[in-house]
């Protein structure tokens, strides 16, 4: 079975763990607020997206055309619904009233933007690093302010 590209398929992965540890670290946290539910949900979705996303790069030459587009659709699809979870996550978070969990929700949505920034400019660092392994070691980073964010809210 080939491996079409190991690097992406890679980061993907480690995308996927860390946000199940985030979700999980989450739900140890006992939060009470309405929002904390929200944010469980979002790093569950996001961690479906990338495992999805991470097979389809790792070994997408294997399927046959169909699955290979129609599981692309439903990564596409997953990474939706995670963002629009991550929105109404921050919403819910009452960002706009300030406190600690609020600076790093406000970090976490700035890290990852500057991510898809970075993976929408096409910029690589490597031919063995392209601007979606980039996106991917990024997004860990907002994704980590996000659940710091998260495990701060108000009970």
């Amino acid at each position: 079975m080939k491996i079409t590209e190991p690097m992406t398929m890679a980061t993907d992965y480690l995308l996927a763990a860390a946000c199940l540890i985030f979700a999980i670290l989450t739900i140890l946290t006992r939060g009470s607020h309405p929002a904390t539910m929200l944010w469980i949900e979002m790093f569950v979705v996001a961690a479906v997206a990338a495992i999805l996303g991470g097979t389809h790069h790792g070994f997408k030459t294997n399927f046959n055309p169909g699955l290979a587009k129609g599981m692309w659709e439903f990564t596409l699809i997953t990474i939706g619904a995670s963002a629009a979870f991550m929105i109404a996550a921050a919403t819910a978070s009452s960002i706009r009233n300030g406190g600690p969990h609020a600076w790093w929700i406000w970090c976490g949505l700035l890290v990852s933007a500057a991510g898809f920034a970075v993976q929408k400019s096409g910029w690589d660092i490597d031919v063995n690093f392209n601007h979606n392994d980039i996106y991917h070691v990024i997004q860990i980073a907002g994704f980590w302010c996000l659940y710091e964010g998260a495990r701060r809210l108000p009970q």
